[in-house]
């Protein structure tokens, strides 16, 4: 009798991976999922995130791949740029056939390197629909559609609701009716469903209850006085001995507030929204998977798709108005069957009601918690205060985190012990240092890392937001500048014809 994968009709290459990735047994949602798509069935999926998704349309249609052509025949397309990487990380993982090639598209990419991916025709492609679309309207695409044979279109909600109809609706035009089609989201209401059977049909529908998906975590909100949040928050940290977390907050400039805030307490903190670029955000993900990183605090934006293994906290420091970002909230602890908290800071009557409501839509259990709030003089007697320092050189200037860790160590009398993450890219670094190490260093009148003068200086939102700026108006003057020799030239070739 067959067993855990092996009882799917999933090709040898797809089997073979499975175990070396820990993969044994099926979800529930992997479990109803990939014998329809097996058969052929075009399908509505809704299920809360952490439950499967992503390999239980990844396994069969991995399966289905054609390996004798160079075509793009599957394409994946996600509302953010982070459920992208993250799909396209599981489906590398998810076969072991040497010729599969997997290629992403997303926000921050230059044109000319998403063009260069569309034209290498990948087996699988996973997208943003905004940037396919830059990449489309060049006109010199259209052969991309031709072989395509198996579209997912994951968060399907999150698509409709962002003001994608528009650019779905173009992208799926040019999709052929033999196309299989596979929607899944975490919540699916009657007017998203509506909208997604206008554009496709038939569509089968499989609902998995989100009680049955959130079984293994466990729920707990603090009523807090709304003025001392944050010292409820590191209060909680200290009771409950959380040893690292996901902290939600609705504003980017609450994001960085309470970062900060955690850092001043001696936690290792950091940032994560939408001004972040990939590589910064790629190096923020890699430490705080790697548990450099303690408390990641995010927006719900940046956060849609992250994907950390055994996350043992998430704690809402503020909260959505919407369930489906409640419930993708949640969804990142309790994953692939670990167990997981929820923490949520209740400060207002509109707070409670909104997880009362929650509580009452999903049917959870959420325990009251008593917390002491962390006291000023706690506060001021952490001598190990951090705050994040820009420092005006990097990995161009051959600098590396060792030599950070020298210089302050040399030049402001810290211990090594004492200095918080360092991220070093390729034109700056960013470093958690305590505060008197950077008044040490405010007081010399020139400062050498690796004989080569710096500046270094307190790094704010403004100065994320001046960044964000600076390269986007750089990528966008690009694209613009191409565009507009290609319009020309092809007004060039028209007056020759004529």
């Amino acid at each position: 009798m067959k067993t855990g994968f092996s009882r799917y009709e999933l090709a040898d290459r797809v089997l073979d991976a499975l175990p070396k990735i820990g993969y044994r047994t099926a979800t529930e949602v992997q479990h109803k999922v990939i014998p329809l798509i097996i058969q052929k069935k075009n399908l509505i999926v809704e299920a809360a995130t952490g439950t499967g998704k992503t390999a239980a349309y990844g396994l069969p249609f991995l399966s289905k791949i054609d390996f004798n052509k160079r075509t793009t025949q599957f394409l994946v397309i996600t509302p953010s740029r982070e459920l992208a990487l993250q799909v396209e990380e599981a489906l590398r993982s998810f076969c072991t056939h040497e010729l599969l090639r997997i290629g992403a598209l997303y926000g921050g990419m230059s044109l000319q390197e998403s063009e260069k991916i569309v034209r290498s025709a990948p087996h699988v492609l996973v997208t943003v629909p905004g940037r396919l679309k830059d990449v489309l309207r060049t006109g010199k695409y259209d052969f991309f559609w031709r072989d395509i044979k198996y579209l997912v279109i994951d968060e399907a909600d999150k698509l409709l609701e962002f003001g994608f109809q528009g650019i779905l609706d173009k992208l799926v035009s040019n999709v052929r009716n033999m196309v299989q089609v596979a929607l899944f989201s975490a919540t699916i209401s009657e007017d998203v469903e509506s909208l997604i059977r206008e554009r496709f049909y038939p569509l089968m529908t499989i609902r998995l209850s989100a009680k049955r998906v959130l079984k293994n975590i466990k729920f707990h909100y603090i009523m807090v006085d709304g003025g001392q949040k944050h010292r409820y928050l590191a209060g909680l940290i200290r009771d409950k001995k959380l040893k690292q977390g996901l902290i939600f907050c609705s504003k980017r400039e609450e994001v960085y507030e309470l970062a900060n805030f955690l850092r001043s307490v001696g936690r290792r903190a950091e940032a994560y929204h939408g001004l972040l670029d990939q590589v910064e955000r790629a190096a923020v993900m890699k430490r705080f998977k790697n548990k450099q990183i303690e408390f990641l605090v995010a927006t719900d934006l940046a956060a849609r798709g992250l994907d950390v293994q055994n996350l043992p906290s998430v704690i809402n420091f503020s909260f959505p108005d919407d369930l489906e970002v409640y419930l993708h909230r949640c969804g990142r602890t309790g994953r692939a069957g670990k167990k997981g908290s929820v923490y949520n800071l209740v400060a207002s009557k509109k707070e409670e009601i909104i997880v009362q409501s929650f509580q009452k839509k999903v049917e959870i259990k959420v325990v009251q918690l008593e917390v002491k709030p962390i006291r000023k003089e706690e506060i001021a007697l952490v001598d190990d205060r951090l705050i994040k320092v820009h420092i005006n050189r990097g990995k161009r200037d051959k600098i590396g985190s060792g030599d950070v860790v020298g210089f302050l160590v040399n030049i402001a009398g810290v211990a090594a012990k004492q200095i918080g993450t360092i991220a070093v890219y390729d034109s700056y670094l960013l470093v958690d240092m305590p505060e008197s190490a950077f008044e040490v260093l405010g007081m010399q009148e020139a400062l050498k890392l690796k004989g080569k003068a710096i500046k270094a200086s307190r790094y704010t939102l403004a100065n994320q937001k001046q960044k964000s700026k600076a390269v986007k108006k750089k990528q966008f003057g690009a694209r613009d500048k191409k565009e507009n020799l290609a319009n020309r030239t092809r007004r060039e070739n028209r007056e020759k014809r004529k």
